[in-house]
């Protein structure tokens, strides 16, 4: 299968002068970075990139969007029959891509990332960050109903996608919400979803983008979506 690599970008110039050595390791036909409105010199660096391997695409935000945005815009201009969406502080290995791409080859809609499952693990990872992600997956299992019941980790953005899936997944969320609601929205449509063990580790590079309390109000937003599509069987 045909394999893309989206990779949203927002003010990311320390973390992708780290991922540029990642980049010719890649095993993949096409690779999207998507420059989310950046101000300082992740322009420079992505274009440097693009010059050094013919398979890479800029997409570019006039504007900061959000994650969930350049997801979407990502998602829509790939071309894989298979797409992963990876994230530039590779807080995950980049090793755990081929691995989701194998649980899709061998019949998955959607495989994600989680440090939840056996096998996974967090490594220097914020204490509050973990409760924060673990209280969300107990929130949208509620929500999303029995298909999801089983699901450890929603808000994992890690994850690659079958092609046929991605236009069904017409997510709301521009922030970091959008992970979570295209996760509740797949399972509720019947998406087999397999969930592959992986470490999470700490970001090294720059700072994190996710405004805690932003981002918690979007998540009760997508819950109460996912929660009345449930209740009226939208």
């Amino acid at each position: 299968m045909r394999r893309s690599l989206v990779v949203p970008c927002y003010q990311e110039e320390e973390a992708l002068k780290a991922f540029r050595a990642l980049v010719p390791l890649l095993d993949v036909e096409e690779i999207l970075f998507v420059d989310d409105g950046s101000t300082d010199g992740t322009a420079g660096i992505l274009r440097s990139l693009e010059v050094a391997d013919e398979r890479i695409r800029i997409l570019t935000h006039d504007h900061n969007r959000g994650v969930g945005a350049a997801m979407r815009t990502g998602l829509e201009a790939s071309r894989g029959e298979v797409v992963v969406v990876y994230d530039v502080d590779r807080t995950y290995p980049p090793e755990t891509i081929g691995r989701l791409v194998e649980a899709v080859e061998a019949g998955a809609d959607i495989a994600t990332a989680s440090p939840f499952v056996e096998g996974g693990e967090l490594e220097d990872v914020p204490f509050h960050r973990a409760v924060l992600s673990r209280g969300a997956a107990m929130a949208y299992r509620m929500a999303v109903g029995a298909s999801g019941k089983q699901i450890r980790t929603y808000t994992c953005a890690f994850r690659a996608y079958r092609r046929s899936w991605i236009s069904r997944l017409a997510f709301e969320s521009d922030g970091f919400a959008a992970a979570a609601e295209i996760l509740g929205l797949a399972l509720q449509a019947g998406a087999k979803v397999v969930e592959v063990p992986a470490p999470l580790t700490a970001r090294r590079e720059g700072e994190s983008k996710m405004h805690v309390g932003r981002a918690m109000r979007g998540h009760v937003r997508v819950i109460r979506r996912l929660a009345l599509r449930r209740m009226t069987g939208a």
